[in-house]
């Protein structure tokens, strides 16, 4: 059997305990606060980090981890017996990160690196689905194929309070800021996962709508899905997960593995407090 690792940047939103638990490596990125750097999750809590916004006037920044870091966490994993290693990267058009992981390379371990297209948990569950393969006994380059084949069946859709953040990070253009401030509307965002980008789904007015939108997504692009998995999410909006559990109580009871989630600080930087969404991978 191969001793294949697998290494994801904490953008993926998995949660470091669940990453304990399964064996999953997570390379830190960082938020920027008022000029202090603060790896993400650790040196700083999804908490602290929604408050930090409520209280402040000043738009975070984010950037990624440093070369030497990255060398320290493959040296660990080849320390601790690996010969190979997938790391699964956010999209490469929302961060350097991708071109992080293909900067470094270490003797004796073999790397290989996954561009997800995407972000939060929709990036993520390809780490979790790519450790399952590992246990399951396949080897690495058919656990890269089945990574690749899958790229367009891991999908995020979620709902924001303001485009503020979003256009002052440059994510979207200006002109969608005009738009929710002129109508004050919860914009549905989505991840084109070719291109790496936000897409605007649709312009909704109140979150009541927003929620029945939900609810239409999900139940189309989940008929005659068998197996799944399903995530719930929030960015500094816990009333918003209550409303998500009961919207979608049947569908996550239907789902092979399900998880709920807060947007971590280095997305929440470019999304802002008051975020709520669903994501889901189609296995079948």
């Amino acid at each position: 059997m191969e001793k294949i690792a697998i290494l994801a940047d904490t953008a993926s939103d998995i949660d470091t305990k669940l990453a304990e638990e399964m064996g999953i490596y997570l390379l830190p990125l960082y938020v920027n606060l008022d000029s202090k750097y603060y790896k993400d999750r650790i040196e700083i809590s999804t908490d602290e980090f929604y408050d930090w916004m409520r209280d402040s006037d000043s738009i975070p920044k984010t950037s990624t981890a440093s070369p030497g870091e990255l060398h320290d966490i493959l040296e660990q994993i080849k320390n601790d017996g690996y010969e190979k290693v997938i790391a699964v990267s956010i999209g490469a058009h929302f961060s350097s990160t991708y071109n992080l992981f293909n900067m470094i390379n270490i003797d004796g371990l073999k790397t290989y690196v996954f561009d997800s297209g995407n972000l939060t948990l929709s990036e993520g569950i390809f780490a979790i689905y790519a450790k399952e393969l590992v246990d399951d006994g396949y080897g690495f380059d058919e656990i890269i194929e089945k990574l690749n084949a899958k790229k367009d069946d891991s999908k995020v859709f979620f709902a924001l309070d303001t485009f503020k953040y979003l256009v002052a990070g440059g994510r979207v253009p200006r002109s969608f800021g005009k738009i929710g401030d002129a109508l004050s509307v919860k914009p549905i965002i989505t991840i084109n996962p070719e291109e790496s980008i936000f897409k605007l789904f649709k312009i909704t007015r109140g979150e009541k709508k927003v929620l029945n939108e939900f609810r239409k997504i999900a139940e189309k692009e989940l008929e005659n899905v068998k197996d799944y998995y399903f995530y719930i999410g929030h960015g500094g909006y816990e009333g918003g997960m209550e409303k998500l559990e009961e919207l979608f109580s049947d569908i996550i009871a239907g789902a092979k593995r399900n998880f709920e989630i807060q947007i971590s600080p280095t997305l929440g930087a470019n999304t802002g407090p008051g975020l709520f969404g669903f994501g889901f991978f189609k296995l079948d």
